[in-house]
């Protein structure tokens, strides 16, 4: 018998293969999964204050 944590590994492994493979995963009521490179950017830290830098 296959236990949910079982399934949600296997679910997982799947969508990570699939964004490795850079192809784009769908899981209907639950959203769509896709590997995007983003340029890095400064951001404020709203807590602090301080400047970062974010990808």
């Amino acid at each position: 018998m296959t236990t949910a944590n079982e399934i949600a590994d296997k679910i997982a492994a799947a969508v990570k293969a699939a964004a490795i493979s850079g192809a784009e995963t769908s899981i209907p009521a639950f959203g769509k999964f896709k590997l995007k490179e983003t340029p890095e950017r400064d951001a404020r830290n709203p807590a602090t204050g301080a400047m970062i830098k974010v990808r």
